[in-house]
């Protein structure tokens, strides 16, 4: 007997113009139909509104997704948020679906800041410019310093910045 299984995973950011980004994440497979919504507002990434909502078979833990999903409003997008969501949307009591969403919703964020950068920097053919950009970039954002291992302070990325 063969088994088959289809899942689709759809992550979208969309500017506002009020300057808010709207970030929907869907999940549709054999089993379980579950999106949320949420408004993050920057320059803090902060999630100002949440909902959430599964359908077909959603595990007992998830059955009140739409109210649990409410607690991850006035969270802010940055570091330490796989640990703030553990502690509102983990555990016994917690829905990890919920928590994945978000998690990957965060992520979507954050690409959808950093892609446009990368991208200029991949046209930059000398290394020197590239690395010169790079600096310039982790300046005017600091919450990239330590954030991965290329801009640890003993990288070569970081020697001289001082950051």
């Amino acid at each position: 007997m063969t088994l088959q299984f289809l899942r689709n995973k759809v992550i979208e950011v969309e500017p506002r113009p009020d300057g808010d980004l709207s970030v929907s994440w869907r999940l549709t497979d054999d089993l379980l139909k579950a999106e949320i919504q949420l408004i993050v507002q920057p320059p803090e990434l902060e999630i100002i509104e949440a909902e959430a909502r599964l359908e077909r078979y959603p595990p007992l833990s998830c059955r009140d997704a739409s109210n649990l999903i409410k607690k991850v409003e006035g969270v802010s997008i940055g570091s330490g948020l796989r640990k703030i969501l553990a502690g509102l949307l983990g555990g016994t009591v917690g829905c990890s679906i919920l928590m994945d969403a978000v998690l990957e919703s965060s992520n979507a964020v954050i690409l959808h800041f950093t892609r446009p950068g990368i991208e200029a920097g991949e046209t930059v053919a000398d290394p020197d410019k590239k690395l010169a950009a790079l600096r310039e970039r982790l300046k005017t954002n600091p919450r990239l310093v330590r954030s991965c291992i290329a801009f640890q302070d003993e990288s070569p990325i970081m020697a001289g910045l001082n950051l």
